[in-house]
């Protein structure tokens, strides 16, 4: 009889399982695999297939900064049973296969765990775990198989390739990594690190509207696709972030929910403190909105973001997809991202705070040191401690005494490399960042 192999639901952060999520274009429609449970069996002690192990390699560590490991997954489990469970199906992921099964993909090792039935949501939910704690499990499929009566509780995963081909995937990733980390210079704070690694990626990598789910490269939906190949969509960006982060020492969390109405992840990251959200791939569009999603809150997020429920305020049947409930995608945990202080316009633009000062040394020397470097865009953070978002734009660009005009006169007058045209300056708004940025030309 062909073996049943199940689906696990995208409420899980797997691969494949969120896509088209890109801002700036129209997102494809997620692919949904109907799982049903399985009357099958699973036993390792029946199993007489001949798996090896891959000896999981993991990448160099930087000399300056101490990487962490990620338990986010581990740490959201409720019960010993789980994390036991957790601990097995982790063995599990290194033992693979030589040879495809009937369904052409490669088994890894069954997990037995006796004398304990865990419930399929308590399954979906240790799988899920591991995978949010090993963004580097690549070679991983989205699909399982698993018995949970008898008295006990049986697990078999799926890898979309052969042990010796996951060990020279890993090796060219493991170089990827190994050259990142060696580059980063010695006495960087956890602002300028994620910012590293926030550009080394959106640099190096493109979105690929051309991938609709797993079947079209599932390499797409992994931190190979983003480091190696250079092409990924949201969930390859967020699992590659997250693990550069995890190498430089600082703590982030994979983030499910939806993206202009569509299935989407992004990263919770942890910064002197407090939480944030970054959305990396949301940042990988025009240059003038490189940073827009680059630490910001809750509120700032909701603007065209939903974020998913946690596993703990899901039912049973939305875990599972029971029942005629459609499963969702569920969270481990949630952070609380309420605070402005590491936000990128916050620590990186020019703060406006004066709305009578015809004289601002601080507007008009970063102004003078964008003008030499021949920049294209320049920001301006409306400090909300001090002004009214659109009352301060309009006096520096519409009304009045167009204050920001006056900065370019002064500018111009200190004879910078390159002269702005002030009748070439356009402006675009971002009431919910407080940010005005600035299109500049020469």
């Amino acid at each position: 009889m062909k073996k049943q192999i199940l689906a696990l639901f995208m409420g899980c952060v797997l691969l494949g399982s969120f896509v088209g999520c890109n801002e700036t274009k129209k997102p494809a429609e997620s692919k949904t695999t109907t799982t049903t449970v399985s009357n099958e069996n699973l036993n390792k002690d029946k199993d007489d297939t001949d798996y090896k192990d891959i000896d999981i390699k993991q990448s160099e560590k930087s000399d300056y900064y101490t990487p962490i490991e990620i338990k986010n997954g581990y740490n959201s489990l409720q019960t010993d049973d789980q994390r036991k469970f957790y601990d097995l199906v982790m063995e599990s992921t290194n033992s693979v296969a030589e040879e495809k099964d009937e369904n052409d993909i490669y088994p890894c090792s069954i997990v037995n765990m006796e004398d304990t039935v865990l419930t399929q949501a308590e399954i979906r939910l240790v799988i899920t775990a591991v995978k949010e704690d090993n963004p580097m499990l690549f070679w991983l499929t989205d699909k399982f198989g698993f018995s949970n009566t008898e008295g006990y509780t049986a697990v078999q995963l799926y890898s979309y390739e052969p042990p010796e081909k996951i060990k020279t995937m890993q090796n060219k990733l493991n170089k990827e990594v190994n050259k990142f980390i060696n580059s980063v210079e010695y006495g960087l704070d956890d602002f300028s690190l994620e910012l590293l690694a926030h550009d080394y990626i959106n640099d190096r990598c493109k979105y690929d509207d051309d991938v609709k789910d797993s079947d079209d490269d599932y390499l797409a939906f992994t931190p190979y696709g983003a480091i190696v190949n250079g092409n990924a969509v949201c969930e390859g960006y967020a699992k590659a972030f997250g693990y550069l982060l995890s190498q430089l020492g600082i703590e982030s969390k994979g983030i499910v929910g939806k993206g202009s109405q569509e299935l989407h992840m992004w990263n919770a990251v942890k910064i002197n403190g407090n939480w944030y959200y970054t959305d990396i791939s949301w940042d990988d569009g025009k240059e003038y909105s490189r940073y827009d999603y680059f630490n910001i809150t809750e509120s700032q997020l909701k603007k065209d973001h939903t974020i998913s429920k946690v596993y703990s305020k899901c039912s049973s049947d939305e875990v599972n997809g029971t029942n005629g409930v459609k499963a969702i995608n569920f969270n481990l945990s949630i952070p609380e991202c309420d605070s402005t202080e590491e936000n990128y316009y916050v620590k990186k633009a020019v703060h406006f705070t004066d709305l009578y000062s015809y004289q601002n040394d601080e507007m008009t020397n970063a102004l003078y040191n964008a003008a030499n470097n021949k920049e294209k865009y320049f920001h301006i953070y409306i400090d909300p401690v001090y002004l009214e978002y659109n009352g301060a734009v309009d006096q520096l660009f519409v009304s009045g005494d167009q204050l920001f005009f006056t900065y370019i006169d002064t500018v111009n007058s200190m004879y910078p490399s390159n002269y702005i045209d002030k009748s070439g300056v356009s402006i675009i708004k971002k009431e919910n960042l407080s940010v005005v940025t600035v299109k500049l030309s020469y």
